[in-house]
């Protein structure tokens, strides 16, 4: 596991790029291991492990990292994404494939914690899986293994999950969602309506507008609160098609609000939302602005596949791509945890922060019985990474020299008080004992 945690923080993404960290006299002494080991041992180790047991441990890791802060209200942000394949591996697939149409996949289901870009886990199924239902045994299973005081505010998802299966499943556990529909007939019709009618649109933010209604389709047991989003008349184009029928009907310059009177057709975005949340809690006009947080999970996968190793580590069976593929998503969590030591406010992408944090030459010195590591920063901020790097250093002894006495879950807790305390806004989680308040009103470098 050392090995392969040195390989994937070096932005590694195949096995025989792990036999460039061998040799290394330094970082597995840091790391608690007398040596690193070969590829071949690391592929045949990822073949003997017992999936079942190897994921449940997985699993765990991943869960634990974060768990404590999930006290506080949060939202789950689930999506797909997908991995095209070049060779003769088990579950490759032709199915669906936005960028390779025709080449075999994998399907990634994958659970993030939204706004911090945490990965709550990921499962890896064969390519013609990539329905959104596919994904939901292993959802269910992340969520039930949490207290159901730290379970979301709602999930969220595209459209993929807006259908009458995944809806149910989420009323049947008394777990709120937000989803997108599809533009299917009776929503279309629902859409014209809307449009024909005119009036009660509301504004809101970013010069877009909302409308609120109910809706049930054919397939549906029960009628649901919908939400439609559009453009403002204003800033909404006008394609040809609606500008002849506005020239044909002799309103040469009318305005939007004129030639929505006329009843034409819209030709600007409509995006139509469906939804479970209490409308006091959550009003329509809050509605868009959740949506379009959800984007964010896309930058996650984004990351996670360029420049973590999920696009890679590819092997003839499924077992060792599933357990690589949460042991990718365990090692991007620990980094991004780390990173946040430097900087609490934003998300900095492997891309910046690795080499800002990891490029530099070290010497090992051994002398009187010591043996000490001198790093000589190579980034053109090296000053100011030494400074900042010497101070989060100076906080962990601080940290262990206060919490000696406490019991793992203690210092963890502690520990991620420290680092999300932007995101909890001042608030402590629970197991952390005040005497450390000192400690986490410093700040950051």
């Amino acid at each position: 596991m050392g090995t392969i945690f040195l390989s994937v923080l070096n932005g590694h993404w195949r096995y025989a790029h792990i036999n460039s960290v061998r040799g290394d006299g330094i970082n597995p002494p840091l790391l608690g291991m007398d040596r690193t080991v070969s590829e071949d041992t690391v592929r045949g180790a990822m073949k003997r492990i017992n999936e079942d047991v190897g994921l449940s441990w997985l699993r765990r890791e991943i869960r634990e990292c974060i768990s404590p802060a999930l006290e506080l209200p949060w939202i789950l942000d689930i999506d797909t994404t997908i991995k095209p394949l070049y060779g003769h591996q088990q579950g490759a697939e032709i199915s669906y494939n936005p960028h390779k149409p025709g080449r075999p996949s994998h399907v990634y289901h994958s659970y993030f914690v939204s706004n911090l870009r945490i990965s709550l886990g990921v499962d890896v199924l064969s390519g013609k899986k990539h329905g959104a239902g596919h994904g939901m045994p292993g959802l269910w299973q992340i969520l039930e293994e949490l207290p159901r005081s730290r379970w979301p505010s709602f999930g969220r998802g595209d459209c993929a999950y807006g259908s009458e299966k995944v809806m149910c499943e989420f009323e049947e556990k008394g777990l709120p969602y937000l989803f997108k529909l599809r533009h299917t007939p009776r929503v279309k019709a629902l859409v014209q309506t809307c449009m024909r009618m005119g009036c009660g649109w509301q504004e809101v933010a970013d010069g877009w507008e909302a409308m609120e209604a109910r809706l049930k389709l054919s397939g549906w047991t029960q009628e649901r609160r919908v939400v439609l989003v559009r453009e403002a008349p204003a800033l909404a184009p006008i394609g040809a098609k609606a500008r002849r029928r506005r020239d044909c009907q002799g309103l040469p310059g009318a305005s939007g609000a004129e030639w929505e009177a006329t009843a034409a057709p819209w030709s600007g975005k409509i995006a139509v939302l469906v939804t479970s949340l209490d409308e006091r809690d959550y009003p329509t006009e809050a509605m868009p602005r959740l949506y379009r947080e959800r984007a964010d999970c896309e930058n996650a996968f984004d990351e996670l596949k360029n420049q973590w190793g999920w696009s890679g580590f590819t092997t003839r069976k499924l077992t060792p791509c599933r357990l690589m593929a949460n042991l990718v998503a365990l090692f991007y969590n620990w980094w991004n945890l780390y990173v946040r030591f430097y900087d609490e406010e934003h998300h900095r992408e492997a891309i910046t922060s690795r080499p800002a944090l990891m490029q530099g030459v070290a010497r090992q010195v051994r002398s009187g019985g010591q043996r000490k590591i001198k790093v000589s920063l190579l980034h053109e901020k090296g000053e100011i990474i030494a400074r900042a790097v010497t101070l989060i250093s100076s906080q962990l002894h601080q940290m262990m020299r206060i919490a000696e006495q406490w019991s793992i879950d203690e210092r963890w807790a502690l520990l991620l008080t420290r680092l999300l305390r932007r995101w909890l806004g001042g608030k402590w989680i629970t197991g952390v004992r005040k005497k450390a308040a000192p400690l986490l009103c410093a700040r950051s470098p």
